[in-house]
């Protein structure tokens, strides 16, 4: 019997491509990734891709925005204080695994060289995951559970950094040890050092 090839929608379409620009950064790179290895992937033409995107730049910004709604999604699910703190951590690592390619192109100086609204989404993101994370320092300090000699914005600032840097260090090692237990590891220091 012959099958019948059923034409996706383009909306399925293009959030295909968003999801295969992702997926081709965890290989290859997010600044390798071209039109024609995005086609050949998807199995379309490159004027296909072009059909559902403008240009290039509009492509990388359809995958900020996908990356920035999963990164929300992971702010809204952390619990209060040192418990969120924790939570957060983990949430992170595990879209991480999820989404290899994430530090690459969270952290790709390429992509926010050359896409102002992709950077500017990034920025805004970063804005909002730091104030998220001072907030839970805050609560924590009205509690008397986190030091109060230490300013929220600046822990914040710590925490991120650090996650970054654990999720980076992860890709950059082509993923060869366990990011959970580190990440673990990293939430449980990171609380020791601003607990009461």
């Amino acid at each position: 019997m012959d099958q019948v090839r059923r034409r996706k929608s383009a909306a399925d379409r293009k959030a295909e491509i968003v999801d295969t620009v992702i997926q081709l950064s965890a290989t290859m790179g997010p600044d390798r990734v071209t039109t024609q290895h995005l086609a050949d992937a998807v199995g379309v033409t490159q004027p296909a891709i072009f059909r559902h995107f403008g240009t290039k730049a509009e492509i990388w910004d359809a995958v900020s925005e996908r990356i920035v709604t999963d990164i929300e999604g992971i702010a809204r699910t952390a619990g209060d204080a040192l418990d969120g703190l924790r939570d957060y951590v983990k949430n992170f690592v595990d879209l991480v695994k999820w989404r290899p390619a994430l530090p690459s192109i969270l952290h790709s100086l390429e992509l926010q060289a050359d896409n102002a609204a992709l950077r500017d989404r990034f920025h805004a993101m970063h804005s909002e995951r730091t104030s998220m994370v001072a907030g839970l320092v805050e609560q924590g300090q009205g509690a008397r559970i986190i030091r109060h000699d230490l300013k929220p914005s600046e822990v914040a600032g710590v925490v991120l950094s650090s996650l970054h840097g654990l999720t980076l260090d992860w890709t950059l090692k082509g993923q060869t040890f366990d990011l959970e237990e580190e990440g673990a590891r990293l939430a449980d220091n990171l609380i020791a050092m601003i607990r009461t």
